[in-house]
């Protein structure tokens, strides 16, 4: 039996990790841990592009409020426009179970690295607080962002000495405390201020972080820049009073005091923010003195924010739709298109730009504008397989499996490795009961993807439908092993444990899944099948009242009603009420209004309503003749008639 929650590991080196974004996969490089997260550097196999993945610490988070935060932060890092100092998220994407931030990869390692050999000098120190600086004004200014962990690890370095910030509100992710986030998918407030717990880098923390429930504003970042600064200049750290304004005076002298930098430092440290700079154009003007009165030139201006790219929106409207964020996406795709206009972009990228786009309409159920928007794709790029398999996709959706096939056929021609698409064809072929097509596709699938739970429950939805169901159990588990909160992994293995008559086993898995989709009335209806079979009727009861709010008037939920209320109360009016309401609602559904009819016949044979009865169990017979037990049924009703 299952017990609590299973654990998992994080991603290890060499690992290939299946990415929905990439056809094919990424290789893990290196991994680095720090606070509550993880961040890979991993290779791309289709371009052998490099990208680093930020996501949780698989071994520390269970909790699905971390899981909200972590996407509310993930959502920030995508509406954050490109600047030239700051670390660009490109995208969104769950991988094996986990969601992940995916970056650029900064070749030149990070600030603390490079501050380990001691202080920097001027000219190169000045250069990378300009960077700092002009980095940490975009995200203030555009969102709002209180970063609230500046420090030298989150500067990374490109290969032509460029700084970039990373780790935008990233540490608010991972702050198990922090309850005052915005709800999931809201705007910034308009307020500078933000609530918040305790949190951050304590040598870089100014004094009002180290109070609970301090509200912070920019003014907190500008205190961190200062130690910053005059980390890279002296070589030395402050320590984590609050206090640093009072260390830097005991440490220098009265002339280095007078210059324009140290003016700069001291006043971005004090200890009040009330009298520090407002905000970083206010530090931008004193670095500017600082830098002239260093180095005796001007200080180069800030650089302008470039406009976005059309495979910028592209990336943009992708990790939108991983956010679950469709209004946004589809805007974001038709933005793109404009800019593909503009740019003169070619065929290839303005077919990506739609294929978003079909995505994004599909989310919303307007099936035949993504329809015609993934009829543009493959016009304009009838080369690209994830065209043709979005294509399917949408057609598949709409119950048109024959053109489905189509379009999986079309795009493995183009590339028959590509996992997904052998899913999906045998999810098709599974709908067409071409159920030995579909098992080749779905082994292919895993074969190709063997660690992707979405292709792992697919297959074994498909040995279900075939009621090979200790085969299915198999996928499923190993589905839940890389993906342990995976909810449909989950319901689908209650499902499979009650088909294996194991109920005890199927209650523990389908709680479990409760608790990640708390509203899917399947798992509801199989917790009520579960407790049921194990003879606890009060509990089935309140699991059956719950799944018919859920799922409305559904025929099977009804008959397990009265049979329920039957078990508790005998067989009365109530009982037979609900077999009423069953065979209305299965006005379409054979097997369940022959059911109804069945168990409506039993419950008048205890009633001693026998000509009822024996009307109840035609009914049944009319509907499905071949019924054992209908017939047996109505056999013990005609004896006790004595006919």
């Amino acid at each position: 039996m299952d017990q609590g929650q299973p654990k998992r590991e994080n991603f290890r080196v060499g690992q290939r990790l299946a990415s929905q974004r990439h056809i094919g996969h990424w290789t893990v490089l290196d991994v680095r841990r720090g606070g509550f997260g993880v961040v890979y550097v991993v290779r791309a196999s289709d371009t052998g592009a490099r990208r680093v993945l930020k996501t949780y610490d698989a071994r520390l988070l269970w909790s699905d409020e971390d899981r909200a935060r972590f996407e509310r932060e993930a959502l920030t890092w995508v509406r954050l426009r490109p600047h030239r100092h700051i670390a660009s998220a490109e995208h969104v994407e769950w991988i094996e179970g986990l969601p992940c931030v995916v970056t650029e990869y900064a070749e030149g390692g990070d600030l603390a690295r490079l501050l380990a050999a001691g202080a920097l000098p001027p000219a190169r120190a000045l250069r990378f607080a300009r960077h700092l600086c002009d980095g940490l004004r975009h995200a203030h200014d555009q969102l709002r962002l209180v970063h609230r962990d500046v420090k030298p690890a989150n500067c990374l370095l490109t290969s032509d000495h460029t700084l970039r910030v990373t780790d935008f509100g990233l540490a608010r992710a991972f702050d198990p405390g922090d309850a005052d986030l915005p709800r999931p998918g809201e705007p910034p407030p308009d307020t500078p201020a933000s609530h918040t717990s305790v949190a951050g880098t304590p040598r870089y923390m100014a004094p009002e972080q180290y109070v609970p429930g301090a509200a912070l504003d920019t003014r907190a970042d500008v205190y961190a820049f200062g130690v910053v600064l005059f980390q890279m200049v002296t070589g030395v750290l402050p320590p984590g009073d609050g206090r640093a304004k009072a260390y830097v005076d005991r440490t220098t002298g009265w002339r280095t005091r007078r210059t324009r930098l140290y003016r700069l430092i001291r006043a971005c440290t004090e200890p009040d923010r009330e009298n520090r700079p407002p905000d970083f154009a206010a530090v931008r003007e004193l670095l500017d003195g600082a830098y002239r009165q260093a180095l005796g030139r001007p200080a180069p201006p800030p650089p302008e924010s470039p406009l976005l790219t059309a495979e910028e929106y592209v990336s943009r409207a992708v990790g939108l739709i991983h956010l679950d964020r469709f209004d946004e996406a589809l805007t974001e795709a038709c933005e793109g298109l404009r800019t593909a206009e503009r740019d003169g972009d070619g065929d290839v990228v303005r077919s990506k730009l739609w294929q978003v786009n079909g995505m994004a309409l599909g989310r919303l159920h307007r099936a035949d504008e993504a329809l015609a928007a993934y009829d543009r794709a493959v016009e304009l790029n009838p080369e690209e397989p994830s065209a043709w398999l979005n294509r399917g996709n949408q057609l598949l959706s709409e119950k048109r499996h024959e053109d489905a096939l189509e379009c999986y056929d079309r795009a493995l021609e183009l590339r028959p490795d590509i996992g997904n698409v052998w899913g999906s064809k045998a999810n098709a072929l599974a709908d067409l009961e071409r159920f030995e097509e579909a098992e080749e596709a779905a082994s292919r699938a895993v074969e190709l993807r063997p660690r992707d739970p979405g292709i792992l429950v697919i297959r074994a939805m498909l040995r279900g439908r075939q009621y090979r169901h200790a085969d299915a159990l198999a996928d499923l588990d190993r589905a839940l092993a890389v993906a342990p909160r995976s909810a449909l992994a989950l319901a689908n293995k209650g499902n499979t444990l009650l088909l294996l008559s194991r109920p005890a086993e199927a209650l523990d898995v389908l709680r479990r899944a409760d608790d990640l989709e708390p509203d899917d009335p399947s798992v509801w209806c199989n917790l009520t099948l579960a407790a049921y079979r194990l003879e606890r009727y009060e509990q089935a009861g309140e699991y059956c009242e719950k799944a018919l709010r859920l799922a409305g008037d559904l025929a099977e939920l009804l008959v397990h009603k009265g049979l329920i209320h039957g078990k508790l109360h005998g067989s009365d009016e109530e009982e037979l009420a609900c077999y009423d309401r069953a065979i209305a609602a299965a006005e379409h559904d054979d097997d369940w209004r022959a059911t109804a009819w069945g168990r409506k016949g039993a419950a008048l044979a205890a009633l001693g309503r026998l000509e009822e009865a024996l009307a109840c169990y035609d009914e049944g017979l009319q509907v499905l003749p071949d019924t054992s037990w209908l017939r047996d049924g109505r056999q013990s009703v005609l004896k006790r008639l004595q006919r």
